[in-house]
């Protein structure tokens, strides 16, 4: 009896136990984190007796955890892939409606701005129209603000959403310290509490959320925890330490976030989190915000330094000069959110162009004219030979052997810029037949000798720098102001002028106002010769000079110059004298104002002048008004030779010109000798500037004309007698292609890929809608992914309340029959006992 007892007594424990580890389950049904218990029974040690074994009932083993290491590392990766789309899709979507709003977005903006241009450029004077405009421009800078400063709203948000998602992390690893500290007590997983282990995943699965995790378990259950790319790096949780994550500002990019890994202890840099909410947010914030956010700034960028490089070439109704219409706040240079408009006042709106052309009302023809400007490209040299171009003072450059081809008898020495100060061409020691040519683009010639037919066809080439349709003139050749080319101060020959000394006061040292020197001439060691000198060979300061007979002597030269001088006035009288075997020219000591200028004659050559012992220096005072070519010729290349050569030496104070604003310094007339023959005048000095044939054809457009980049337009052929004026437009209505040409900016491809600016930051916005349609597929392929991986847990790990109940009850009739057997044990035993 004592044995159905004690076997019905182990199953009624055994299965007791069952039930309540049953039960548990049911209750933890809907507990986060649960792993749903099993029992493990096992048959108690079997008693031999006879030659036979007989059980001895069942006893309860243990409870495990139903728990696949596979299947919820699969769920944390699933579920960190799937987290980091929620806040890329909610943040993008976010963008999109920021960048695509009507009253935030640029594209309304921007077009009410260039629609306002289209207006004022129809009417330039109307003040209405400018008003509109100016309050359109502010509109449109204002709207790079507000959508920047949306940008900045999102950036904040993401990088405090950043923060206190690393805050979560260093407490959800500060958790798991913990956790590793509470599993040593046991030395496997197996004696762990199922409790303490669902605790333990619950807080890796809550981590996987926020960053892709890695994790390796120790035998008792601890678990390493890496953020790295493999469990050696980044590790964030090891033992009972845990190492706090930081999050800072990129010091080479603001922009950018990097994290770092125990920042006061052995810091690790963190590579970027592409997985789990952060990597969500951080992917938002490379890939979509910063992105967007540069291209703002791009594009505010490249429109206020286009309209502005516009608005700066226009002319305002005042008739100044525009300067920048849009800038950028001092501390946010290049920012959206720092554009703002910097004219005000709407008068100081350059609708205008830099020139206007006015048609002369007496005109018999019918022909009108429209005037433009672009910057002009010539063909041949545009700056000074070799080493002459780099001639700025102190500097002084020289040529020593410039080789003249005998085939033409001239070499180029470049261009003389438009702007050149104070400029020295000297051709030293020349060979009998070598002079400096120098003329314009338009064949003027200014200084040299007179070019026979074969050398204007030679050198009026459009390869040598030269306009095309250039015509040659020696109108203004070798002429002095004010009969020279545009007033220029420019002469040929040997030079000296006032110098001024630097004066310091003897007691304090304090510089004083300098000594100015009377002008003195020297020349280099005077060597004799046999031949004469023909009259009109020099000029001494304008003043032909009188043959002199050979043989030459010094004395006979200071004789022959002092004679040509003595009626002059003493106050300015030049006298020569001898110095050290040199021939010296100088002004009276009183003589502070005038210099001295030693000239070649109508018959006179540099080696004439070299004779005297002086070299000759083509001297520009001033600053040049116009395009310069230098030539250097030779007419007494012997038959028998190839090529001479010369030696030029250069210096000259500074370059600072622009062709655009010398042009609007005169107003300039065109005048028509004949249908096709016409004069460019300058008006100032009436100097020539152009003598050329209007080229007329009837299968072509308008005919026109250019000239130094004005290009003229004109309805029809002009008359003879038409008379046309080009004029700085100082009034700034009477042309309208300053805001012709900001219109033009609208369908200008000025951003990179050949986009207009509209077209750049619509395409932006579709960027940021591509991204949200790929988040959104990726979002609901990884939710199928993520419930599949659950689905896997739960089969395995969660609490099925159907299966529960099957459990239960054949726990529970498995418990009853046990209790039966004791019952019947007991109703034996009790029969036995009644026997008498």
């Amino acid at each position: 009896m004592s044995d159905m007892l004690s076997i019905g007594s182990s199953g009624v424990t055994a299965y007791q136990r069952a039930l309540a580890t049953v039960s548990n389950n049911i209750a933890n049904v809907n507990t986060d984190g649960y792993t749903r218990q099993d029992v493990s029974l096992t048959a108690n040690q079997p008693r031999e007796i006879g030659n036979s074994y007989l059980g001895t009932g069942a006893r309860f083993d243990a409870v495990q955890r139903q728990y696949d290491a596979f299947v919820e590392s699969n769920l944390r990766n699933s579920n960190s892939d799937l987290q980091s789309q929620k806040p890329l899709l909610s943040y993008v979507n976010r963008l999109i409606d920021v960048m695509g709003d009507e009253s935030i977005g640029l594209t309304t903006a921007m077009n009410r701005f260039f629609e306002s241009a289209r207006d004022l450029a129809s009417d330039p004077a109307a003040l209405v129209s400018r008003s509109i405009f100016v309050r359109d421009a502010d509109g449109l800078a204002a709207r790079f603000r507000q959508l920047a400063g949306q940008f900045e709203l999102l950036e904040n948000e993401t990088r405090q959403s950043v923060d206190t998602d690393v805050g979560q992390i260093n407490a959800l690893t500060s958790q798991l310290a913990q956790m590793n500290k509470q599993l040593t007590k046991h030395s496997s997983e197996a004696s762990q509490p199922s409790e303490l282990l669902d605790q333990r995943d619950l807080l890796l699965r809550e981590l996987s959320t926020l960053i892709a995790v890695k994790t390796k378990f120790e035998v008792n259950g601890a678990v390493i925890v890496s953020v790295g790319d493999t469990l050696d790096q980044g590790i964030l949780v090891q033992n009972n330490t845990s190492r706090a994550l930081s999050v800072n500002s990129s010091q080479i990019d603001t922009g950018k976030l990097e994290f770092l890994i125990d920042a006061y202890g052995v810091p690790e840099p963190m590579p970027g989190i592409a997985s789990g909410k952060i990597g969500g947010v951080m992917s938002f914030r490379d890939q979509v915000l910063n992105p967007a956010s540069d291209s703002l700034d791009n594009l505010a960028s490249a429109l206020v330094r286009e309209v502005n490089r516009v608005h700066r070439d226009g002319v305002d109704a005042e008739g100044q000069l525009g300067g920048d219409l849009f800038g950028f706040a001092t501390e946010k240079s290049g920012k959206a959110s720092g554009m703002n408009l910097v004219v005000q006042d709407a008068n100081r709106v350059a609708a205008a162009g830099q020139f206007r052309v006015i048609d002369n009302p007496l005109n018999s023809g019918t022909a009108q004219a429209r005037v433009v400007y672009t910057p002009p490209q010539f063909q041949g040299p545009t700056q000074l030979r070799g080493d002459l171009a780099l001639a700025k003072a102190p500097q002084i450059a020289t040529l020593p052997s410039v080789s003249i081809e005998a085939s033409q008898g001239f070499t180029s020495l470049g261009l003389i810029p438009i702007g050149t100060q104070n400029l020295a061409l000297t051709l030293q020691t020349p060979g009998s037949g070598q002079t400096l040519q120098v003329l314009t683009r338009d064949g003027r010639h200014l200084v040299g000798s007179a070019l026979n037919d074969t050398q204007q066809g030679l050198m009026l080439k459009t390869s040598n720098g030269m306009e095309v349709g250039a015509t040659y003139s020696t109108q203004t050749l070798n002429r002095t102001a004010p009969d020279s080319y545009l007033d220029m101060d420019i002469f040929m020959g040997a030079k000296a002028s006032v110098s001024l000394i630097q004066q310091f006061n003897a007691t304090t040292g304090e510089a004083q106002a300098p000594l100015a020197v009377s002008a003195k001439l020297t020349g280099k060691t005077f060597v004799g010769a046999d031949d004469p000198i023909a009259a009109n060979t020099f000029q001494l300061n304008g003043q032909n000079l009188p043959a002199l007979s050979g043989p030459l002597t010094l004395a006979s030269v200071v004789n022959w110059l002092n004679t040509a001088t003595a009626n002059d006035p003493v106050a300015s009288r030049i006298s020569a004298s001898i110095q050290d075997g040199k021939l010296v020219l100088s002004r009276p000591t009183s003589n502070t104002t005038q210099d001295i200028r030693l000239g070649l004659g109508p018959n006179g050559t540099p080696a004439d002048l070299k004779r005297l012992g002086f070299d000759t220096t083509l001297s520009i005072e001033g600053t040049t008004p116009d395009d310069l070519l230098v030539f250097v010729t030779d007419t007494a290349i012997p038959t028998n030779a190839t090529s001479s050569t010369a030696s030029v030496m250069a210096q000259f104070t500074d370059i600072a010109g622009d062709m655009k604003q010398a042009l609007r310094a005169s107003p300039l007339k065109i005048s028509f000798s004949s249908d096709t023959q016409y004069q460019i005048i300058d008006t100032r000095t009436q100097s020539v500037l152009a003598e050329r044939t209007l080229v007329l054809d009837p299968l072509s457009a308008p005919p026109g004309l250019s000239y130094r980049g004005l290009k003229l337009e004109f309805s029809t052929a002009p008359k003879k007698g038409d008379e046309f004026t080009i004029d700085n437009n100082r009034d700034g209505i009477g042309n309208n292609e300053t805001m012709l040409a900001l219109v033009a900016l609208e369908s200008e491809r000025l951003m990179p890929g050949g986009l207009t600016i509209t077209e750049a930051y619509i395409e932006r916005v579709n960027q940021v809608g591509n991204v949200a349609r790929q988040a959104a597929i990726s979002e609901q392929a990884l939710e199928v992914v993520y419930k599949q991986a659950q689905e896997a847990r739960d089969t395995i790990s969660g609490v099925s309340l159907d299966e529960e109940a099957s459990a239960l009850v054949r726990f529970q009739q498995a418990y009853q029959a046990n209790a039966k057997v004791m019952q019947t044990a007991m109703a034996l035993f009790d029969s036995i006992l009644q026997i008498r």
